[in-house]
C-alpha cells in the first residue's frame, strides 16, 4: 500500500524524478505530507485529517495542536527545496526559501507544490 512507504524512500523517489527532469517546481505528494507527519510528529494522519489541516491553514484557524501537525506535515516541502533547488542537496544546514501552494486533486487528495523563491 502507498500509504505506508517509508518517508526517507518517498523524498529519494521524488527527489531522483526530479533530477532527471528538472523545473521550477516540484510536488510533494499526499503519501509524503502522511509520511511527513509520521516521521516529524509521530502523528498518523489519514487523508481527511490532512486536508482539514490544510484547509484550516489557509483558512488562519490551526490552534497551537493542529498548528503542530501543519509543521511536521510541511517539512518534507523543506526537505524538497534543499535537495531539489539547493547549491549542495545534501547539506542539511542549507536553509532554501520557497514557498508552497495547496492543490486538491480531482479525486480527493492533496498535493503541495513547491517553488523556489
Amino acid at each position: 500500500m502507498a500509504g505506508l512507504q517509508n518517508f526517507d524512500d518517498l523524498i529519494e523517489k521524488i527527489t531522483n524524478e526530479f533530477r532527471a527532469d528538472p523545473r521550477n517546481k516540484v510536488f510533494a505528494s499526499q503519501d509524503l505530507l502522511i509520511a511527513s507527519a509520521k516521521e516529524e510528529a509521530a502523528k498518523d494522519l489519514n487523508p481527511d485529517e490532512l486536508l482539514s489541516i490544510v484547509r484550516d491553514y489557509e483558512s488562519g484557524d490551526l490552534d497551537g495542536d493542529a498548528e503542530e501537525i501543519y509543521d511536521a506535515v510541511v517539512y518534507c516541502c523543506a526537505v524538497l527545496a534543499r535537495k531539489c533547488f539547493g547549491e549542495d542537496p545534501e547539506d542539511e544546514d542549507e536553509e532554501i526559501e520557497y514557498e508552497i501552494s495547496w492543490i486538491e486533486n480531482e479525486d480527493g487528495s492533496i498535493t503541495a507544490e513547491i517553488r523556489p523563491c
